[in-house]
């Protein structure tokens, strides 16, 4: 999800089978299944990160800028059907001091969050959700560094630094039974020329120290753009993983510009694109014969429509597509502070039916 739409706010494989058959054979003779299946985004701990006065610094309080939600929202879509939760964290409350300690309160909050959904079966994928980027305090003021970027002849934020925070979270949360996989960047982008893929190897070393079981979710540069994964990424998958449990993550949003912001309504979209109908092979197609090419798993870590038939259609049609390319797909978003957010999937109560687009995941991704 890009930083714009961004702006407005913030288990086991054979529970439904979705990599259980026809599983590629990986690269280099691995054989094992990711644990994930159907997927949503549980939004909330990122909340509040892109406020003006936001950094590590002043990182928000919890239950006033940020929430890691409720169990009654975890049991709620593992009882309809939705097993896989990938969860957004921001860095800059996870470590407040590159490479120094986990916050206790943050991190104490996501292992609640983690508890509630092992008690009701399910299993999370860790969403590092910072765009390659880190907002310091300097000089009292909020500074966003990017990372790999020099500032007065400076690295502020170093690989090291992303492979730090990784292995630190491996090494505290490697025993935990939910979790499925770790997602070390959401959507990197303007990375100033930084080396993604020689970075992204990087942080699964430093993981794999620490953590040989559980997959690595890697999402491609540039936003993790689903519809140009191999001309950003180049056409072999890149990593180097010596436990061969990697993900390659990719996202999907179907209006004009890909943002997900969905500002024109689907008429006026028509209106310019007769072949609107087509955009979900078209967006999708390249990432997912990427994958089937490389012999390598695919998430599609976040797709959402507003909640109006023409969009539903397409998002239908693009769980389909990653159905029969046996990847798995996480839903943009659920969380309990959305509020009217077009693309929410938060129930108004827990007693209310499952909301129109994460039915149509459910449906279409069997």
């Amino acid at each position: 999800m890009n930083l714009n739409r961004r702006m407005f706010t913030a288990g086991t494989a054979t529970t439904l089978g979705l990599w259980s058959l026809g599983q590629p054979v990986l690269a280099g003779g691995g054989h094992d299944v990711p644990p994930l299946d159907v997927g949503v985004n549980l939004a909330g701990p990122e909340f509040g990160t892109h406020s003006p006065q936001f950094s590590q610094a002043n990182p928000g309080t919890l239950g006033r800028d940020y929430t890691f939600n409720s169990r009654q929202t975890v049991q709620y879509f593992y009882d309809h059907g939705v097993k896989s939760f990938r969860i957004p964290i921001a860095w800059e409350r996870l470590q407040p001091q590159l490479q120094g300690e986990l916050d206790v309160v943050y991190f104490g909050g996501l292992q609640k969050l983690l508890s509630w959904i092992t008690d009701v079966g399910g299993n999370a994928i860790l969403d590092l959700h910072n765009y390659g980027r880190y907002r310091l305090s300097v000089d009292g003021r909020p500074l966003e560094v990017v990372l790999g970027e020099k500032q007065g002849g400076k690295v502020l934020l170093s690989v090291d630094d992303l492979a730090d925070v990784w292995r630190r979270i491996a090494q505290q949360l490697r025993g935990h039974y939910s979790i499925a996989a770790y997602g070390i960047m959401n959507e990197p982008h303007d990375l100033q020329g930084l080396d993604w893929a020689a970075a992204s190897n990087q942080v699964v070393a430093a993981i794999r120290e620490v953590d040989q079981q559980r997959w690595i979710s890697v999402s491609g540069n540039d936003w993790a753009t689903s519809k140009r994964f191999a001309e950003v990424n180049g056409e072999s998958a890149w990593i180097n993983d010596p436990a061969q449990r990697t993900i390659y993550e990719a996202h999907a949003y179907f209006d004009s510009d890909a943002s997900g912001k969905y500002a024109d309504s689907f008429a006026e979209e028509a209106k310019l694109d007769p072949q609107i109908a087509g955009r979900p092979s078209r967006t999708l197609d390249p990432f997912l014969n990427w994958c089937q090419q490389n012999q390598v798993y695919g998430f599609v870590g976040e797709i959402g429509v507003p909640n109006e038939p023409q969009w539903l259609e397409l998002l239908a049609e693009a769980c389909r597509l990653i159905h029969r390319a046996k990847a798995a797909v996480g839903y943009w978003a659920a969380g309990e502070w959305w509020g009217d957010y077009r693309l929410s999937v938060q129930p108004k109560s827990f007693d209310a039916p499952l909301p129109a687009q994460m039915k149509t995941v459910v449906t279409n991704m069997q």
